[in-house]
């Protein structure tokens, strides 16, 4: 396979995981690519929606059997003879490349594994050995018995990171990996002393932000943003933000080799425009889990309720996750509010206190949910600032064109820069947190 074949193949990895992240619930995000010895794509898939195909079972659910040539001379370098007739069956050569280790154990589908062998390419290159306990992870001596090969490919592994992450932070830690997200004024403020609602980031990026949500499982919000804003958190895609989005284009020339966040914020201004109809069509396979924290003692109106009840109507299913920030866990929470959670939620509202952030995180990653986006006010820079980890990341969106003299500052804008990329009037910083543990 030439560079340039190669090269597209890589591409390829990198456009199937983004299509599948946000959409496969507990399950990685993994992608697969069949190609002949020339580099041309056979077949190529993604994990679907949790409980369907992995991508090597799609992949080949759209790929017929290996085929066989009728041609009994002339054998080009891309078949091989059939040991026991030579002159009457040829069987084309196949080259798999997946970004995650194919599982070997039965869930909700057989092993992919072993019908990986069955079909038996060639060659297999893999981005990243399986860290679920579940999985006989570098055992391929099945393989090399059925005559594969099995190697890593580190800029596999490079491309399909973004993606892979949130699967491989939960499986190794148990919890989610957790993105902090803020815009903020020109001065780094996130909003004004007297904490008037008002918006802070440009129409320019909305459909990106958007596509951030659909890429997370879950987005979780403060007491003092549900009170104070009654936001919906659900992903969405209007014709408005298709028209007023803009491209963006990293500004910071390097970065890390295995760089997640980066990554991650690199592929989304990429494909936005290229996959917003796609997200349109399955909006609701990409819908997040939407996480409230809230205060018992300052409530939100009924209409927020209500609010989340009509989504719930909308997608068909319960989507919402509650905690209740509260120091005293043996008071029963009202029989109203009760009810009002049992009505949005399969979950019953979990007490938390001001210094559960690793509770908080244990939970959902008990939950399945791969990578959370916290979007921040001051409550999540202090509540899980003790549980940060080094692979975890700021996300800010400065707004060059806001300007917020006398605001409340976003206490991560001075944390260690890893990128930075400029989209219209936005400036995005991807930071890693430097209240880590």
């Amino acid at each position: 396979m030439n560079a340039e074949k190669r090269k597209e193949t890589y591409s390829l990895h990198s456009l199937l995981g983004f299509l599948a992240m946000g959409k496969t619930g507990a399950n990685p995000p993994v992608s697969a690519v069949l190609t002949d010895p020339d580099g041309s794509v056979l077949s190529s898939a993604h994990t679907q929606i949790y409980g369907g195909n992995h991508a090597e079972r799609e992949l080949y659910s759209r790929y017929p059997s290996s085929q066989v040539s009728d041609r009994k001379e002339d054998t080009n370098s891309d078949e091989i003879k059939n040991s026991n007739n030579p002159n009457e069956t040829l069987t084309k050569v196949e080259f798999l490349s997946v970004s995650l280790e194919p599982c070997t154990h039965f869930g909700k589908t057989p092993p992919c594994r072993d019908l990986v062998i069955e079909r038996k390419p060639k060659d297999i290159k893999l981005g990243w050995k399986d860290p679920n306990p579940l999985i006989a992870s570098g055992d391929w001596e099945k393989y090399t018995k059925a005559g594969i090969s099995v190697a890593l490919d580190p800029m596999l592994a490079k491309v399909s990171l973004p993606y892979l992450q949130g699967f491989l932070t939960r499986v190794q830690t148990g919890r989610p990996w957790v993105w902090i997200k803020s815009a903020t004024s020109k001065e780094g403020n996130f909003a004004s002393k007297d904490k008037k609602k008002e918006r802070v980031s440009s129409e320019e990026i909305d459909l990106s932000l958007q596509l951030l949500r659909a890429k997370v499982d879950a987005v979780a919000v403060g007491p003092g943003t549900v009170v104070s804003d009654s936001p919906s958190l659900h992903f969405r895609i209007t014709e408005e933000m298709i028209l007023s989005q803009k491209p963006g284009k990293r500004i910071t020339e390097l970065e890390p080799f295995f760089e997640a966040g980066s990554g991650l914020i690199s592929s989304l201004l990429q494909y936005t425009k290229e996959t917003a109809e796609i997200h349109r069509l399955e909006e609701n396979l990409y819908q997040p889990y939407r996480v409230f924290v809230l205060d018992p003692n300052r409530l939100p109106l009924d209409t927020f309720f209500a609010k989340q009840l009509e989504l719930t109507e909308r997608i068909g299913e319960k989507k919402c996750i509650f905690f209740i920030l509260t120091e005293d866990d043996t008071k029963p929470l009202s029989i109203e509010l009760e009810n009002q959670i049992q009505s949005l939620s399969r979950f019953e509202g979990v007490d938390i206190g001001p210094s559960d952030g690793g509770k908080f995180l244990e939970i959902l990653g008990g939950l399945g949910i791969n990578t959370l986006l916290c979007e921040s006010g001051n409550f999540f820079p202090s509540f899980l600032c003790e549980e940060l980890t080094e692979t975890d990341r700021i996300l800010e969106i400065r707004n060059e064109n806001k300007s917020l003299p006398d605001g409340i500052p976003f206490v991560y804008q001075n944390d260690f820069l890893i990128s930075e990329y400029q989209l219209g009037t936005n400036r995005i910083f991807v930071r890693k947190p430097q209240r880590s543990t």
